[in-house]
This record gives C-alpha cells, structure tokens and sequence, in this order.
C-alpha cells in the first residue's frame, strides 16, 4: 500500500523548515504578502542549492573519529587523582609560577549537581506548567565563580588562576625563571 506524499516534501523541503518559516512569518507579523513569498522562495532556493551540494559532494562515512579517540585519551591520562602534571602560569608573556599538580586541573565553575532544574509553576487553578531555572550551588549560592582553574598541588596546597597557563604530563625545561618561586613546605 502505497502513501501519498504532501507536495512539499516532494519539492525536497523539510516540513521542519517548511514550518519554522510559517511561525517566523506569523510572529513577525508579516502576512501572505510578498516579503512572505519571497521568504518562501529564498528557504526553498537555498534548500534546494544544499541538496544539490549533498549529491556533489556526499560528507565522508567515516569508519573512525580522530577527534573521539583524543578525546577519550584525554579523559583517560586526566582522570587520575594522583596523576602528576606541570603547569606553568603566564601573565603578559611572562612566566609567574610554575608548580607540580597532583590530580586534575579543573574549572572553578565545575558543580557536582545539575546547573538547571525543571520546577513546576501554577499558572492557572486548571492548568500548570513547567519551566526550568538555574540551580543554586551545594553552598546555596547562585551564578558563576568566575573564570579561572584551580588545582591542588603535590604538597596538598590549592591554588586558583585566572590567567593564561600551559599543562604538561612531563616537566618542561624554562628558558626564563619564574617570577613567583613556591616552595612545597
């Protein structure tokens, strides 16, 4: 048993398209006058354009991801608390510290828990609705910490940055000193 098929989809347009510029059009306020049309015309000149670019130049079957695979090395190498690693923190070019890390470098605006949640808002006697809003913090507190890393280094220290740094799995061999020594008592 054969189905009919709409005409739209016969010209190759995505209903999804197809229905995205028909709520454009109605929440712009633009009628079926000719800024509608020739709206229609574009969407269906450029649809058509990329399905001929799709037959001419086909994307790649690839049989494996480069980009997966270092990925997943990364989480692999970084996902250690004991790992040792070696950062060097830079400022206008300039080397201020450089320290050995133990375990992970990570971004003071990491949580542990979802940074947004679905509440449910009473909007009428009949009928509620749902909406999501931030979550606050373990602490309670609501927003960001900031942009900056932080990490803790071999001798249990924390430190905190917000500026440029390079990370090594190997010692690095510097070719200034660093302005800040630290010493690990």
């Amino acid at each position: 048993m054969s189905q009919k098929k709409s005409p739209i989809v016969s010209w190759g347009i995505p209903i999804a398209v197809i229905l995205a510029a028909v709520l454009t059009l109605i929440l712009s306020g633009c009628g079926a006058g000719d800024t509608g049309k020739s709206t229609l015309q574009e969407m269906k000149l450029t649809e058509d354009n990329h399905q001929r670019l799709i037959k001419a130049v086909p994307p790649p079957r690839l049989t494996t991801s480069a980009e997966r695979i270092n990925i997943k090395r990364r989480l692999e190498r970084w996902n250690d608390e004991n790992k040792l690693s070696y950062i060097y923190l830079i400022d206008k070019g300039i080397i201020v510290a450089n320290f050995v890390v133990k375990g992970k470098v990570s971004s003071v605006n990491s949580k542990l828990t979802t940074q947004q949640q679905i509440i449910e808002v009473k909007q009428t006697e009949i009928r509620n609705h749902t909406q999501v809003v931030e979550s606050p913090a373990l602490d309670g507190s609501y927003g960001t910490n900031g942009d900056a890393i932080f990490f803790f280094i071999a001798n249990g220290a924390y430190v905190e940055w917000s500026g440029t740094y390079l990370l090594f799995d190997k010692p690095m061999t510097l070719s200034q000193k660093p302005l800040l020594l630290a010493s690990d008592s």
